[in-house]
């Protein structure tokens, strides 16, 4: 049975999310701010595993969420799925942070072979997904750890100078804690990641996102 990881831990995750040193360093920057910095997954640092994102046009199925077709492309096979997502009111504090839910929704036609290699290193599982039925759509709870976030040359996020990151911690299944894994996403760069909470969740959590991507 995993410990549960409420609570404070919630902090400590945002500190992890912010610093860590896993987290992949930028590379370029986009041509219109000097805060939007083009992230670069290294070979020697294989927590996070980067996908494109781009908002759909289509209006999602609740009101105020966010929805975006994701596609990871490599070795010649793409991956593609949707990622629905919304934020509750963040709260007061010194380090506001504010609930969240939402889905990834499968799309026929992805070819998830090699993204789940990739996760499967990213999130240090121990084995490859088994027995994982395809579902329509994988539901989930969240928190928004940060928003407005950009790269610092570390690799880490910061909210000075103010950026285009969204740091989020997910929780699987909805309601329940016995995956997480962080999704961090920028809308105007068109970039995604997954990257490693603990490797306690990892069989888990890759398990349950094969059923999907």
């Amino acid at each position: 049975m995993l410990r549960s990881r409420r609570g404070p831990v919630i902090f400590v995750a945002f500190l992890a999310a912010v610093g860590c040193k896993g987290q992949p360093a930028p590379s370029a920057k986009a041509a219109n701010s000097d805060t939007r910095l083009e992230p670069l997954i290294q070979e020697d640092m294989p927590s996070a595993v980067q996908f494109d994102l781009k908002p759909v046009s289509v209006p999602p199925s609740s009101p105020g969420a966010e929805l975006f077709d994701c596609a990871f492309t490599s070795r010649g096979q793409t991956a593609k799925f949707r990622l629905e997502i919304k934020q509750g009111a963040a709260s007061a504090d010194q380090f506001p942070m504010a609930p969240a839910e939402g889905r990834f929704i499968a799309v026929p036609g992805s070819i998830n072979k090699v993204l789940l290699e990739e996760l499967k290193k990213a999130l240090d599982a121990k084995h490859a997904p088994i027995n994982s039925r395809r579902v329509s759509e994988l539901a989930f709870t969240a928190v928004v750890l940060g928003q407005k976030q950009s790269r610092s040359l570390e690799g880490g996020y910061s909210d000075k100078p103010p950026g285009d990151w969204v740091l989020v911690k997910l929780f699987l299944p909805k309601g329940g804690d016995e995956g997480e894994i962080f999704l961090n996403f920028n809308p105007v760069l068109g970039k995604a990641e997954f990257s490693i909470k603990d490797s306690d969740y990892g069989d888990y959590v890759l398990n349950e996102l094969a059923k999907v991507l």
